[in-house]
């Protein structure tokens, strides 16, 4: 099944729904950004991907859009994190545990990419570095930053009433907490129920892979913007088959 998809995605990178599906999958990362910080009264402005006719513009307006949302987020920390800027690898508290975050993220996905029988060393925004490199991971990542790693680390963070000096002593806590929000019913008005995030997450990844299938352009799923009284109450969520073939 692996060449079979691997054949697909090479094709389909090639064709003009490529392009406007990248765009999707980073509309989707800007617009749940800009659905976090509007949680703490925070209205950012983000640049629509509508003109950007080629990967390098629309890699342009994805690094601005996320210089703006890190200026805004590092407001809402706390003051002993005042000096944040994000920076992959950096020393610091809130770089440590964001990039901790991520690899766990990309750890669910991959178990999710593996489960469909599929290959992610193809991928439509970012490109692999080596042989062993899984950028449909990081491509899909983008879906679910905002919801899951930056949302919970800013949340934990600003409940901490003294510093935290060491990132090293607060990982098992924080990733109980990003797996505890991945559980968190959502009503997803596609199926009229509600569903666990963890669950949404990869009826996404079966979208595109169907989208890669069927040569159309992703359509993501959308998930509510204001709070949903539906799903409070701990709705049963329901099994459903996603299994998608290649």
């Amino acid at each position: 099944m692996n060449s079979l998809w691997l054949e697909r995605v090479s094709v389909y990178r090639t064709t003009p729904l490529a392009l406007l599906s990248a765009k999707e999958l980073l509309e989707i990362k800007d617009s749940r950004r800009t659905h976090l910080l509007k949680k703490y009264k925070l209205d950012i402005p983000h640049r629509a991907y509508t003109g950007a006719d080629t990967y390098e513009r629309i890699l342009l307006c994805e690094a601005r859009n996320a210089k703006v949302f890190w200026e805004a987020y590092a407001t809402l920390l706390p003051v002993w994190c005042a000096s944040f800027k994000r920076k992959p690898h950096g020393p610091d508290v809130v770089n440590k545990l964001l990039d901790v975050g991520y690899h766990h993220l990309a750890t669910k996905l991959e178990k999710i990419i593996g489960e469909k029988h599929i290959s992610s060393s193809l991928a439509l925004i970012h490109r692999a570095q080596s042989a062993t490199s899984k950028p449909l991971i990081y491509d899909l990542m983008e879906l679910f930053r905002a919801d899951t790693v930056d949302f919970v680390l800013l949340k934990y963070l600003r409940l901490k009433k003294k510093p935290i000096t060491n990132a090293q002593e607060h990982i098992g806590h924080f990733l109980a907490e990003v797996n505890a929000t991945m559980d968190i019913p959502h009503y997803l008005r596609d199926f009229k129920q509600c569903h666990a995030y963890r669950y949404y997450m990869e009826l996404q990844v079966v979208k595109f892979i169907k989208a890669v299938n069927r040569r159309e352009v992703f359509e993501p799923l959308l998930l509510p913007r204001r709070h949903d009284s539906r799903c409070a109450c701990g709705t049963e969520i329901p099994a459903v088959d996603t299994a998608e073939t290649v």
